[in-house]
């Protein structure tokens, strides 16, 4: 009777243990299941929001006589370049700068990479047009420079403020000096001035709230699977918020309007390093780069702008096989990441 007794006393304690591991289980699947759709809801939110962003910013400066390179350049590449400005700044002051200097790292990479390798693979021949070298030398003298503050270790003090200066700079010569009236198209013209505005006002509150869903499930994904953050800005953060870039680019590739995607390539590229890590850093007051991004991620760097530089030269003779190479690339980019 005694050995009855303690048998069913032994059976309810395990019971009842199984019971919390049980419970426990489930709160840990329903966090992660909260991870899962924040994250999804967060990149959906930043697509959309990008995309309203350009289109009404795009309707906005033709109706003012900007040149089409300089609408790709400046007011497509600003406005796909938003998310990653809130996604950055989001991060910094959630006290993650992993994810903000990761994500501007991994942008700027799938940009090149990805957004535009995909758009060279499915293009024919002598879709790439003659782009200014200029643009390009401000592109690599910003990459140059963000090496340089990753070997810093921070970014603070005076550099976020010249970092948007050299940016106000870029934007002011670039339509002082590049600008041509260019022509609507009869969507854009419909557009008023109110409609504009309202899209424009749409556009911020999606980024808004989709760069604080992004930011909650990288968090909260990488803790509890033990990610280190900066994997996670590379990749998920960084490909989130690609998103207006890919749409921005396919879609100027299928309209024939090739200026318009180069641009917007080079001018994300220079407004991701220059404004959206000077905003984060300013708003955040300092901006801490950790020393794992300088295990591989220069070389990366580097290397893509260089291999930007190759496509602009000689991607029109066979733009498919250059876009094959630059998506096999960031395949083999990604899959090191998470070894």
């Amino acid at each position: 009777m005694v050995f009855f007794i303690k048998k069913h006393h032994i059976y309810n304690k395990s019971y009842q243990f199984s019971k919390k591991i049980g419970l426990i289980n489930n709160i840990l699947i329903s966090k992660l299941m909260t991870f899962y759709i924040l994250i999804p809801l967060g990149i959906a939110l930043l697509a959309f929001g990008g995309d309203f962003i350009v289109s009404s910013s795009t309707a906005l400066a033709k109706k003012m006589n900007i040149s089409p390179m300089i609408i790709g350049i400046a007011i497509i590449g600003f406005g796909t370049s938003i998310p990653e400005i809130f996604v950055a700044t989001n991060a910094a002051l959630s006290n993650s700068p992993d994810i903000a200097v990761g994500g501007i790292i991994g942008s700027n990479i799938a940009n090149i990479l990805l957004v535009l390798g995909f758009a060279l693979f499915l293009s024919q021949k002598n879709v790439l047009p003659k782009i200014s070298m200029g643009d390009l030398s401000v592109m690599a003298f910003s990459t140059l420079f963000l090496i340089y503050l990753m070997s810093l270790g921070f970014i603070g003090g005076i550099w976020p403020a010249l970092m948007i200066s050299f940016l106000l700079v870029y934007f002011f010569l670039s339509f002082r000096f590049f600008n041509v009236n260019p022509s609507l198209d009869e969507n854009e013209e419909k557009k008023n001035y109110f409609q504009i505005l309202g899209l424009l006002i749409f556009s911020f509150i999606a980024l808004f709230y989709g760069s604080d869903f992004l930011i909650q499930g990288l968090v909260g994904l990488a803790k509890k699977l033990n990610i280190p953050e900066s994997v996670l800005g590379l990749s998920l953060a960084a490909i989130g918020t690609s998103l207006p870039e890919l749409s921005v680019t396919l879609f100027s590739i299928i309209r024939k309007k090739s200026s318009v995607a180069l641009g917007n390539i080079i001018g994300s590229n220079i407004i991701n390093i220059l404004g959206a890590l000077g905003v984060a850093s300013l708003v955040k007051g300092s901006l801490e780069i950790s020393d794992d991004f300088l295990l591989l991620d220069p070389y990366i760097l580097i290397a893509t702008a260089c291999w930007l530089y190759i496509i602009v030269r000689y991607g029109n003779r066979n733009p498919r096989i250059f876009g094959a190479i630059s998506l096999l690339s960031y395949s083999v980019y990604i899959y090191a990441l998470y070894q």
